[in-house]
């Protein structure tokens, strides 16, 4: 089965805009056609918005919770070492998070940091794509 791991703006915009892309992907994982995987590392991100996007920390967590999500463990600092230098430092927990769950795919709505081709071609363990990617990948028109 395909696994996803997710990374904090895509939950937030799944909270946000419960008809758009991510939140079609949420929908995947919640009816068991793909598995969802986040970290706690990516819980605390989702958390830190909550006031932005006007969620309590608790419907964070039945979000994540009600819709199947597995969480793993937060990424630690050992876990992140040997990615250190080969993305920003600030989303180097996703990568490790990605491998660390052997997933196929991390989906990300972050341009600057993981969506550029020469972020995408340092891992072939996973896929990096966002949330239309994805979609186009697992249900193409």
């Amino acid at each position: 089965m395909t696994k996803v791991f997710m990374d904090a703006l895509v939950i937030i915009a799944a909270l946000i805009s419960p008809t758009g892309g991510s939140a079609k992907i949420v929908n995947f994982i919640q009816k068991g056609l793909i598995v969802g995987i986040v970290s706690q590392t990516v819980i605390f991100e989702v958390e830190a918005h909550n006031l932005k996007i006007n969620k309590s920390k608790e419907a964070i967590g039945r979000f994540i919770n009600d819709n199947n999500f597995l969480v793993r463990r937060a990424i630690t600092m050992e876990e992140i070492a040997p990615y250190t230098g080969q993305v920003d430092i600030d989303d180097i927990h996703l990568i490790a998070g990605a491998k660390l769950t052997k997933c196929n795919f991390l989906i990300t709505l972050d341009k600057k940091h993981l969506l550029r081709e020469d972020i995408r071609q340092k891992f072939n363990d996973f896929k990096i794509v966002s949330p239309k990617e994805f979609l186009d990948f697992v249900a193409p028109n």
